[in-house]
């Protein structure tokens, strides 16, 4: 047995960990099509037995893997707000960490795999229903408080986090395909842009 496997055993939260970072990495490198358990467990350092007995199937680890990313966006995002930060300054995180394209966000190309499996398999359509939900409850909650703060004037939270979500996916597209015209730097104040319209509150008032 290899060191990362007597490391699993003893401590089964962190091999669970390890097999959903294997997942998201090689998601990331192949795809859905592309990825099987064997190519998971090699990079997990455990064997498909341990993967099928935690996860019950290839689906199972992949749905999981992509719910530990977005739980890993939000997660740093409450890590990153200073403590009694306005709705102005968590309007501004909410561009930056989610324009990144780093571990945070799981890399929007795995954002782009799900987006086309959604438009034929159920279960990754819910998923994805899901997940843009809770953006999109995320973004509407902090309008909903600047609203009350006095900060933002909007009259549709709702319309406007559809709309900020919509905006934040069609650019990672473009960054994703390597657009020079769309930089991931471009990216975040582009967002922001539309962010500050949707709530009329002046561009300079979400700079850093």
């Amino acid at each position: 047995m290899s060191t990362t496997d007597e490391l699993g055993a003893k401590d089964p939260a962190e091999r669970r960990r390890r097999i959903l970072a294997a997942a998201v990495e090689v998601l990331g490198e192949r795809g859905f099509a592309g990825t099987r358990v064997a190519d998971i467990a090699t990079v997990a350092g455990t064997s498909p037995a341990l993967i099928v007995y935690h996860f019950g199937s290839l689906d199972g680890v992949l749905a999981e893997a992509v719910r530990s990313v977005e739980d890993d966006f939000f997660d740093d995002y409450e890590r990153l707000v200073p403590p009694g930060a306005d709705a102005v300054e968590r309007l501004r995180l909410t561009g930056v960490i989610g324009a990144d394209t780093g571990p945070a966000v799981g890399n929007w190309v795995l954002w782009m795999e799900i987006w086309v499996r959604a438009l034929r398999d159920d279960r990754t359509r819910e998923m994805r229903q899901a997940m843009d939900a809770r953006w999109r409850a995320h973004i509407r909650g902090v309008i909903e408080d600047g609203v009350a703060e006095g900060s933002f004037t909007c009259h549709d939270p709702e319309a406007s986090a559809v709309r900020l979500v919509a905006v934040l996916d069609g650019l990672a597209v473009q960054v994703s395909l390597g657009d020079p015209s769309v930089t991931e730097d471009r990216m975040v104040g582009l967002w922001l842009d539309a962010a500050a319209e949707e709530v009329h509150l002046p561009r300079e008032r979400l700079d850093a």
